[in-house]
């Protein structure tokens, strides 16, 4: 009968392990995490780093949407104006200066922009 008994405990024992365990796991799951908190903060605040992230790469395609439609315009006037104010003989070296002023300007822009966009 002593087997008997013991056996009878055993899972007794087992039961009430298995209760005690049951209520730390409801209560974690009802209590929300770091991880979830987070997650309903980035969603609902407007000031969240993946909404500006998201705004400054929206503002980066209008710009440089804006900016090729400007450039072309402005180099058309710029050439025009090389060819009518400068001599002939000096006109593919002032071309080639502007072109020059353009091309480090645009590089300039975009280094900034990388740069503001890897920050975040």
């Amino acid at each position: 009968m002593t087997e008997t008994s013991t056996n009878a405990e055993t899972p007794l024992e087992t039961d009430a392990e298995q209760v005690t365990d049951q209520p730390d796991q409801q209560t974690a799951a009802r209590t929300p995490g770091p991880e979830s908190t987070a997650d309903t903060d980035a969603v609902l605040d407007p000031d969240s780093e993946r909404i500006k992230r998201y705004l400054a790469w929206g503002a980066l395609g209008v710009c440089s949407l804006l900016a090729v439609f400007a450039l072309i315009q402005f180099y058309g006037s710029a050439t025009d104006a090389i060819d009518l104010w400068v001599d002939p003989k000096y006109q593919p070296l002032m071309r080639a200066a502007f072109n020059l002023v353009v091309l480090l300007a645009s590089l300039i822009g975009v280094s900034l922009l990388v740069s503001e966009l890897s920050e975040r």
